[in-house]
């Protein structure tokens, strides 16, 4: 009867573990089209006048100052069919960030408008606190910078009533990673092992692997 029911708990956590993983797959692939859905390209940056810029993008033109600016991170990457390197550039700004890459016709204006606050080509640029920047080491004020542009954290020209959307759509989409990684964990260890059927299991196998003499000797003795 405990073996029966010992299986019986096996069979139902598999299950429960099994529908917990297809539910948060399911989770992240609709959280992901809804944030290629709600996703806005940029076709264009225009130079206005001075420091000022145009963004154009799906949902119409965005003007960007230089004071707009509050993150600057440029990485290189090597292109899988070409073999060559092409640089990746995101800008955040108070009105959501600026995705770009040397690929992209516009990537020269993106530069000028980097250059306007980033004169030395820094791998990441970040907006100084002036008010206490001196006690504060470079990853304490990166670390500062990253909460400072979580809010920030959509692509620009992303309507405002989507934003909560958005912001929604990832969170869905990590909380479907953690829960659908803590139901695999579960799915592939047990979660209690029984001692008595271990030790039951253990003794079985021993006895059928003994020869005949041993099992004579054993009842001998």
């Amino acid at each position: 009867m405990s073996k029966l029911f010992n299986k019986e708990r096996q069979i139902d956590r598999e299950r429960l573990a099994g529908a917990a993983i297809i539910i948060s797959l399911l989770v992240i692939f609709l959280s992901m089209l809804s944030i290629r859905y709600f996703d806005v390209k940029i076709s264009n940056i225009e130079q206005v006048d001075g420091d000022l810029y145009t963004v154009i993008t799906d949902n119409g033109p965005v003007n960007v100052d230089k004071n707009d600016i509050l993150r600057i991170e440029q990485t290189y990457a090597k292109a899988s069919i070409t073999g060559t390197s092409v640089e990746l550039d995101k800008i955040y700004t108070t009105q959501g960030f600026i995705y770009f890459s040397s690929l992209d016709p516009f990537f020269k204006t993106g530069q000028q408008l980097i250059r306007s606050v980033d004169s030395e080509t820094k791998p990441v640029w970040i907006l100084a606190d002036k008010t206490s920047i001196t006690d504060e080491t470079s990853n304490e004020l990166q670390n500062a910078n990253l909460k400072l542009i979580q809010p920030f954290s959509f692509a620009i020209g992303t309507p405002a009533n989507v934003i909560s959307l958005v912001f929604t759509s990832v969170f869905l989409q990590y909380l479907a990673f953690a829960f659908g990684g803590l139901a695999l964990l579960v799915l592939i260890f047990p979660l209690k092992i029984d001692p008595a059927r271990h030790v039951a299991s253990v003794v079985q196998q021993d006895s059928e692997f003994c020869s005949p003499d041993e099992h004579i000797g054993a009842v001998a003795k």
